[in-house]
């Protein structure tokens, strides 16, 4: 098995067909495919089987250039978010045991591990001949993705060649995605969605992808108009300000919306928008590889809908509700089969699976068949699809001098879905303004993880343990933030 085959295949029954377009550039799938074995040569000496490699690439056909010369050298790829600042990508450097990072941009790390530069001249670069084929198994790992943990920063989840066959690969056959289709890829690259939905989806399929750096609403109008996409994954955000930016592609399309609730109004915002489209919602977790269920929502004239379920369970998985026995009763999410995954990385977290069980934390309910969420243990922040860990942030909080206690929660926002709020409570004798706590954040965070708003409070509402309730700040964000 190796993760480049796949791709690298297409380049031999349709070499000329576009593969990675942008705004100033079109690569088909026979330069693809030597621009991957080429740098596979260039890498041969620094990556193997089982090298952790960071990929600090920004949306650019360089990004796929460089993971599937990892995966065919048989190394294991970390997408790193292209907004990290250099200290936070050390940190994660050192905890996910990252061995080397590819960056588009010069990065100054502490950690001592080798730093390419892509486009820069490196001693590393030694043997240009190309390599054979790395040869793995399905227990051999293939990329360590980021998700929330408890103790205050995110954990590397270890996703195999196993799980990714089992849940990426499939995921053409249940959306409908074949050779003939163009995926506009406007989301951030290094986001599992972005990876499967995207990447992923073109590889296997042996689609065109055009990929758009940044998303503005004028950007992706453009592209829309000059690509004439087919499938178009996007989260909420993106679809309510291509509705109110006034775009109206009238071409047959499907449109997935993932990484947040899809409710009835981004919902009339998509049609509005594309008035042609097939509309898709899911349901997953990093956990469980990516997909666990899809809802074909329809075209707006062929709509079962049902706007809220996330549909029925896909193919090759087991999924049942904890201590559930019937329909419309609530329970925790438990996910079994071969998209489970292998371990945390960078955490003493216990993987939460029980009998090859996946306990996801998730509470459910099955009504006709279709799972439907309706509740989260987990304390994720999505903001636009932008995915926040609000124990890393309350670290940051908590580490200036003025700050006894800190605490992050969801606040409602009306074009991001919900946004970072803050809670602080100061230490006697000290002082410091909002403003200041908010500068503090925004010279060690990534500016998407910055809470809009610090809000400095006598005491924090706790359990009997003495353990923040979020659940009672989380309405004092929205009561503060709307009359603020």
């Amino acid at each position: 098995m190796n993760r480049a085959k796949a791709l690298l295949d297409w380049a031999y029954s349709q070499p000329d067909k576009p593969c990675l377009v942008t705004e100033t550039e079109s690569l088909s799938y026979a330069e693809t495919r030597d621009a991957i074995e080429a740098t596979a040569a260039k890498l041969q000496g620094l990556v193997g089987v089982g090298t952790h490699v960071g990929l600090f690439i920004d949306s650019t056909p360089d990004f796929v250039i460089h993971q599937y010369a990892v995966y065919y050298l048989g190394g294991v790829i970390t997408p790193l978010n292209r907004a990290l600042k250099d200290t936070e990508v050390d940190e994660t450097v050192q905890y996910l045991g990252i061995s080397a990072v590819i960056s588009d941009a010069p990065l100054h790390l502490t950690a001592e591990i080798p730093v390419i530069v892509i486009g820069e001249g490196s001693p590393l670069f030694s043997d240009w001949s190309v390599p054979p084929l790395a040869e793995l198994g399905p227990d051999d790992g293939a990329m360590i993705l980021q998700t929330s943990g408890s103790t205050g920063r995110p954990k590397g989840v270890l996703l195999t060649l196993g799980n990714l066959a089992a849940n990426y690969d499939p995921t053409h056959r249940w959306i409908g995605v074949g050779k003939d289709d163009r995926i506009l890829l406007m989301l951030p690259i290094f986001n599992t969605y972005a990876l499967n939905q995207g990447i992923n989806l073109m590889a296997m399929s042996g689609a065109s992808m055009f990929l758009l750096r940044r998303f503005t609403p004028e950007g992706a109008t453009a592209a829309i108009e000059r690509f004439q996409p087919t499938v178009i994954p996007m989260v909420p955000t993106m679809v309510t300000r291509l509705a109110q930016s006034g775009l109206r592609y009238d071409e047959p399309c499907k449109v997935g919306i993932g990484a947040a609730s899809s409710p009835t109004q981004i919902t009339s915002d998509a049609w509005t928008a594309f008035p042609q489209a097939h509309l898709y919602f899911g349901y997953g977790l990093t956990e469980a590889t990516a997909i666990v269920s899809l809802n074909h929502v329809g075209t707006k004239d062929t709509t079962h809908g049902d706007f809220f379920s996330c549909g029925p369970i896909v193919p090759g998985i087991q999924v049942k509700l904890d201590g559930v026995t019937g329909d419309d009763q609530p329970g925790e999410i438990l996910v079994k089969g071969d998209l489970v995954f292998t371990a945390y990385i960078g955490t003493d977290e216990p993987r939460p699976v029980v009998d090859g069980w996946l306990h996801t934390g998730d509470i459910g309910v099955f009504h006709d068949g279709k799972i439907s969420i309706v509740d989260r243990k987990r304390e994720l922040i999505i903001r636009g699809g932008q995915n926040i860990y609000p124990g890393e942030v309350e670290r940051v909080l908590s580490a200036h001098p003025a700050v006894l206690e800190a605490s992050v929660v969801p606040g409602p926002d009306p074009d991001l879905g919900e946004v970072p709020v803050a809670f602080v409570v100061l230490r006697s004798g000290f002082e410091a303004t909002e403003d200041e706590l908010l500068d503090w954040q925004r010279e060690r965070l990534a500016a998407f993880k910055v809470p809009t708003r610090v809000f400095a409070i006598e005491t924090m509402p706790k359990t009997p343990t003495g353990k923040i309730r979020k659940l009672d700040l989380i309405p004092m964000a929205a009561e503060l933030s709307a009359s603020a």
